[in-house]
């Protein structure tokens, strides 16, 4: 289950989509608003909500299964 607070995605904050795929045991980082400009005709809107992450996320080869994923601003990744 994802669970995340509706007020913080919005548009112009949320730009990446990170993703703990457990069936290659692979840590991914989408740059979402790279994405949406060269693939404008098949991701017309980019609203973060859930339904259209999944889809986002199914797109690129994701099985929504085995993974967990979340949206953010920050594409700063630490490695503590």
């Amino acid at each position: 289950m994802v669970r995340f607070h509706s007020t913080l995605l919005k548009l112009n904050t949320m730009k990446y989509i990170t993703i703990l795929d457990f069936e290659v045991g692979k840590v991914f980082q989408y740059n979402v608003s790279v994405d949406m400009k060269t693939s404008y005709k098949k991701y017309k809107h980019w609203n973060p909500d859930i339904e259209c992450c999944e889809e986002y996320l199914t797109g690129k080869g994701h099985n929504l299964k085995n993974c967990e994923w979340m949206v953010h601003s920050d594409p700063k990744i630490i490695t503590k």
